[in-house]
């Protein structure tokens, strides 16, 4: 409107129109000469199009926008239109926030700043969770029974805080573990020579009753002070995990329950081989065939195998066991039969066995009673599973043979 107005005006009163034409935030002024050239003319670009799309005579009044310097106050946007008597009308009015518009030149630049960015933050995340992850994994093994093993104290001090408190209190907890152990296994020595002069001494009596009844507390006795410290040393013993053929330890088992005159029976494939403690897995098995063979009245020992897993059902005929208790049953010395007589047997560490030993190979073990009578403890062992940290993976070579070690907990 400025430049409409002044193209028709005399030249003598177009200073004045221009000041008349002017506000608060808009200043106009009239000249002879051209405007002084403005900084920021780029970035204005594109405002200059939007104008001069919406007043389509700005083109051909070759319209000139630029900022002031920094140097003049507040910018501001200053600009210039070309009168056709070669004289030119200036403005000045508050600079609106125009954001630089990226050109064909720039792209490149932003996608390389972008990407630089991208790979600068992996880089950072993987930095920050990797010492994490092994503290995860750390943690994860520590609470299976592996042997303890200082994490590398590095990455953020957050990480490095953690993993320093973790380092400290796996060492702590292994030191009041062992120093435990061997206490218990001090004591079970010296139990072990009084028990063998009592029983050396029983065998001088002439009463035979007294002499079995005599023999029979020795007995339980040493039976008590086995099982604890069996169940004592599957907290720290170090027992190297290495390719076994289940199904052999299965039958095992089973052919030794039926020597004994015990009803015990077998379903499953021939051979299963996997990666495990066979020694610990051959005493967490024997005690859940003794408790049913002892309170079931027979075992009934079937497998199913899995891609990822092997279940390992032991069912039995007995009466079963309340259901408030099929998780209770599984704390150390804890027995449904509060009598402890040698009738009931065991000192309620077989299933604290079985359980210890389920987690040391990353498993469960559960109990249920069946609908048709009875309990079934089932047994769940990860196929590709490392056991703990002393362990190698799994090769994926051939196969060693079966192993069918002895020695079976009391339950």
């Amino acid at each position: 409107m400025a430049a409409r107005v002044m193209g028709t005006l005399p030249e003598e009163v177009r200073a004045a129109a221009a000041r008349a034409l002017s506000t608060s935030t808009f200043e106009a002024s009239w000249s002879r000469s051209p405007p002084a050239a403005s900084a920021g003319d780029t970035a204005l670009a594109p405002l200059r199009k939007r104008l001069q799309q919406r007043a389509p005579d700005l083109a051909g009044l070759r319209l000139q926008l630029g900022l002031t310097s920094a140097d003049e106050g507040p910018r501001r946007l200053r600009g210039a239109m070309h009168l056709a008597d070669a004289s030119w009308v200036s403005f000045a009015a508050e600079s609106p926030d125009v954001a630089p518009v990226p050109t064909h030149t720039s792209l490149p630049s932003l996608s390389a700043m972008a990407l630089g960015i991208v790979l600068a933050s992996l880089l950072v995340v993987q930095w920050i969770t990797k010492p994490l992850q092994r503290l995860a994994l750390a943690v994860e093994d520590f609470g299976r029974g592996a042997a303890p093993v200082p994490l590398p104290e590095t990455g953020p001090r957050e990480v490095q805080e953690a993993a320093r408190t973790f380092n400290a209190m796996q060492a702590r907890i292994h030191r009041l573990v062992a120093d435990r152990t061997q206490a218990l296994a001090a004591v079970s020595h010296d139990l072990r020579t009084p028990i063998q002069r009592l029983r050396l001494r029983a065998g001088f009596l002439d009463d035979l009753e007294v002499q079995r009844a005599i023999d029979g507390d020795l007995d339980e006795m040493e039976g008590m002070v086995e099982s604890t410290l069996a169940y004592l040393r599957g907290e720290t013993e170090s027992e190297e995990p290495r390719q076994a053929d289940l199904a052999a330890i299965l039958s095992t088992l089973v052919d030794d329950a039926t020597d004994r005159g015990a009803s015990a029976t077998y379903i499953g494939p021939d051979r299963i081989p996997m990666r495990l403690r066979p020694v610990s897995i051959k005493r967490a098995i024997g005690n859940l065939i003794d408790n049913a063979v002892k309170h079931g009245g027979g075992a009934h020992v079937t497998v199913e195998e899995a891609p990822k897993d092997v279940m390992v059902r032991v069912e039995d005929n007995g009466p079963g066991i309340p259901e408030t208790e099929l998780e209770t049953v599984f704390e150390p010395f804890h027995r449904l039969d509060a009598s402890r007589n040698r009738g009931t047997g065991g000192t309620g560490l077989g299933l604290a066995i079985v359980r210890q030993v389920a987690t040391t190979h990353g498993g469960t073990v559960t109990l249920a009673n069946r609908r048709a009578g009875g309990l079934v403890a089932t047994l769940q062992l990860p196929r590709q599973h490392t056991v703990g940290r002393d362990g190698d993976p799994p090769s994926n070579g051939a196969l060693l043979s079966p192993v069918t070690p002895s020695g079976v907990g009391q339950a």
